[in-house]
């Protein structure tokens, strides 16, 4: 594992590069949540659908043959505003529901080990394999979340009975935006688990040398690697 030194603190190029990974996966996933544009209707076509997203959908003068007033809608409407209760069970079937759950948790849990890392950046809990080990669980299971989210969406978007011509339709950026954070997601994990694994071995290696040396006045307290940031493989001066 390659170390390099910022200002008066030492870091893991893995743990950096993981970190690296999970910001570009947070910013993906957040702009994917919130914007409209999974599924989109292609130019030179019919533009009474226009875009949709998880909570958000743009029509042109849409008639929908569910409402009996056949009110044309025009604009872009959350999901739950009065305008859209006469056929919000045909934008949200069950399956939507699925893929609205998954992406939620995976935003959630992009929020909470990004938060995570932050603190481990300015801390000595980097160089603790325990703590990474649960970053890098969160890290896997943000992979699972949208994973599950996208698989669904992309399998049923095309389905008739939820879309009007689908065959004008194609999946936009945002859908795209949520593949690239869960790629993000499963590299930052592997590199995690790469990392978990020099410290864990590390430590090994450190508490046996510390064993067989019986008159060593002190010991590591928690069994971390480098618990300060003052150097690789050497003792902080604070405990000299």
């Amino acid at each position: 594992m390659s170390i390099f030194r910022f200002g008066h603190a030492e870091y893991s190029i893995n743990f950096f590069l993981a970190s690296s990974l999970m910001f570009l996966s947070t910013c993906c996933c957040i702009s994917a949540f919130a914007s409209p544009y999974w599924t989109k209707r292609y130019q030179d076509t019919p533009k009474d659908f226009q875009n949709i997203g998880l909570w958000e959908l743009c029509l042109y003068k849409y008639r929908h043959y569910k409402d009996d007033l056949q009110i044309p809608y025009t604009g872009c409407f959350w999901f739950w505003t009065n305008e859209m209760y006469r056929f919000r069970d045909w934008i949200i079937p069950s399956w939507f529901k699925w893929v609205q759950a998954f992406a939620t948790l995976g935003l959630i849990f992009t929020i909470m080990t990004i938060s995570s890392l932050i603190v481990a950046v300015f801390s000595s809990f980097r160089w603790q394999w325990r703590y990474q080990l649960v970053v890098c669980i969160m890290s896997f299971v943000i992979f699972v979340c949208e994973l599950i989210a996208v698989c669904v969406y992309g399998l049923y978007s095309q389905d008739r009975l939820w879309m009007p011509r689908p065959e004008f339709n194609y999946l936009s950026y945002s859908y795209w935006l949520e593949c690239t954070g869960l790629f993000f997601a499963f590299c930052a994990c592997v590199l995690f688990a790469g990392e978990i694994q020099f410290l864990r071995e590390y430590t090994e290696d450190y508490m046996d040398e510390m064993y067989h040396h019986k008159d060593f006045p002190y010991s590591l307290p928690n069994g971390s690697h480098l618990q300060l940031t003052e150097g690789h493989g050497r003792l902080s001066r604070s405990h000299l």
